[in-house]
């Protein structure tokens, strides 16, 4: 038998929604700005803007996902805020506040009753940040899913040396057979084209999503970097085992900021990576 999903994957940038108690939506938007950061005591994480966080609910619920990846998630507390208010319930929440210097953490949202069975461990490795695992059953056979988010080019080597040995781990992770990896990996991972510290990661039996969709490759982008000029870069990505059919993919954008301005007022630096995946395929 088989099944159809649609998985995606999406970096919230600094994600943070920490209240005094229970709120809805409505008794959330007025409260004033002053009132709703003070919630939130941490100088470095602050609560989100809440325009940003109704426009990444928005989101969410117009692609209706099966299962969504997240990166730079501020805590359990704050996953179960969002989805309890702005996402009407409809998902598990799974995040382990390990690892994470910063305070910001990889989670997943599961559709409630999508699937007959999920099991959520945070792998015992030394990421940078946590490195979830989450398999869930379906028609087609149990589907492994990683969600990582490998060490920043920020730093004395620009992480270098870390994040080698982040690619190393993963690599000895990841298995040849209904497994998705997908994530913010820092770096370029397009086949061709990429930086050597992963080298080790695509020698694996994987399929980048977009690369099966046909996306050209200087077509491909997620995140959205602003110095000396423009620097759009793919630095999130899909990856799934062969015996996992790509049935579409692709990259929600709407708009493409051209200055910092710009850019700020997007819900985050990052864009939302998507697929549609047929798990237990005949082959």
């Amino acid at each position: 038998m088989t099944e159809d999903a649609h998985i995606g994957f999406f970096n919230a940038e600094n994600f943070s929604l920490l209240l005094d108690r229970s709120y809805t939506r409505e008794e959330l938007e007025n409260l004033d700005e002053d009132v709703y950061q003070g919630m939130n005591p941490s100088i470095y994480n602050p609560n989100k803007n809440r325009s940003k966080i109704a426009a990444i609910a928005e989101m969410i619920l117009e692609q209706d996902f099966d299962f969504l990846g997240l990166c730079e998630i501020g805590g359990m507390e704050t996953l179960e805020a969002f989805n309890r208010i702005y996402l009407e319930g409809r998902y598990d929440c799974f995040l382990y506040e390990e690892n994470s210097t910063r305070g910001i953490f990889v989670g997943a949202l599961v559709k409630k009753g999508r699937f007959p069975g999920t099991r959520a461990v945070n792998v015992k490795e030394d990421f940078s940040r946590n490195l979830l695992k989450i398999e869930l059953k379906t028609r087609g056979g149990t589907l492994k899913i990683f969600v990582v988010h490998l060490k920043s080019q920020h730093g004395d080597d620009r992480g270098l040396e870390r994040r080698l040995e982040e690619v190393e781990k993963l690599a000895r992770l990841v298995r040849e057979r209904k497994c998705v990896v997908m994530g913010d990996f820092n770096g370029i991972l397009i086949r061709g084209l990429h930086q050597f510290e992963y080298e080790k990661f695509l020698e694996l039996p994987l399929c980048d999503v977009l690369a099966a969709a046909g996306v050209p490759a200087n077509q491909r982008h997620t995140h959205y970097y602003f110095g000396s000029g423009k620097n759009f870069a793919q630095l999130d990505y899909i990856f799934c085992t062969h015996d996992i059919d790509i049935l579409d993919a692709g990259v929600l954008e709407d708009g493409i900021p051209q200055n910092r301005d710009e850019r700020f007022r997007l819900p985050s630096d990052h864009l939302c990576i998507r697929a549609v995946v047929r798990v237990g395929a005949p082959r």
